[in-house]
C-alpha cells in the first residue's frame, strides 16, 4: 500500500471511528442526550414564536417566507415529534419536565398535537397572504387574546385555519404556556 492509499484509509477508519460514536453511547448518557435535544427543540420553537410576533407587532417587517418558516419549525417540533421525546426517561437529569407527563399522557399528548394544528394554520396563513399582514390574519375585535372566561377556545380539528392567524398564534401560544404550567417543574 502506497503512502496516498495508507493516508486515505487511515481517514476512512478514522471517519468509521467517529461515525460510530453514537452507536456506542453508553445508557447513562442517552436520557442526557434526549434531554439536550428537547431543549434543543424547544429554543427553537420559541425563537420561531418570536418571530412571528414580532411581525404581529410591528417591529420587524412582515416576510411570508419567514412567517411560514417559523410556523413550519414549530410544527416540525410539535405534534408525535414532541409527544415521543418524552416517552421513557422523562425526568432525566438536567430536564425541567415534570413526571406528571406520565400520570396525564394524553393530555400532554393532546397540548403537542395542538401546538401542531396551529402551526399549521399559521403556515397556510403565511400562503394566502404572499405580500402583506393582511386585516384578515388580525384578530378581530372582541377576540380574547389568551385565556380566562371569555377567550374562544377553537377546536383545532375544525375551525382554526377559518379563524384569523394573530388569533392561531395566540392560542397556540397559550398551549405552550398551559403545558409548561402542567408539566414543567418550577425552579424554587
Amino acid at each position: 500500500m502506497g503512502p496516498k492509499a495508507a493516508m486515505t484509509f487511515r481517514l476512512v477508519l478514522a471517519g468509521a471511528a467517529v461515525a460510530a460514536i453514537p452507536a456506542a453511547a453508553t445508557p447513562e448518557s442517552q436520557p442526557r442526550d434526549i434531554v439536550q435535544q428537547r431543549q434543543q427543540d424547544m429554543k427553537a420553537m420559541a425563537n420561531a414564536a418570536k418571530t412571528i410576533d414580532a411581525m404581529f407587532k410591528g417591529s420587524s417587517p412582515y416576510d411570508a417566507k419567514a412567517f411560514k418558516a417559523a410556523a413550519e419549525t414549530i410544527g416540525s417540533h410539535s405534534g408525535e415529534k414532541l409527544s415521543s421525546q418524552f416517552d421513557g426517561s422523562i425526568a432525566a437529569s438536567g430536564s425541567k419536565a415534570s413526571v406528571n407527563i406520565g400520570a396525564e399522557r394524553q393530555k400532554f399528548d393532546k397540548l403537542a398535537a395542538e401546538l401542531a394544528v396551529y402551526a399549521s394554520a399559521l403556515a397556510a396563513a403565511a400562503e394566502r397572504n404572499l405580500h402583506v399582514l393582511s386585516p384578515q390574519m388580525r384578530m378581530q375585535a372582541g377576540e380574547a387574546m389568551m385565556g380566562g372566561p371569555l377567550a374562544r377556545k377553537a377546536q383545532p380539528d375544525r375551525d382554526v385555519r377559518s379563524m384569523p392567524a394573530e388569533h392561531a398564534f395566540h392560542l397556540m401560544l397559550q398551549t405552550c404556556t398551559s403545558c409548561h404550567a402542567q408539566f414543567r417543574v418550577r425552579p424554587e
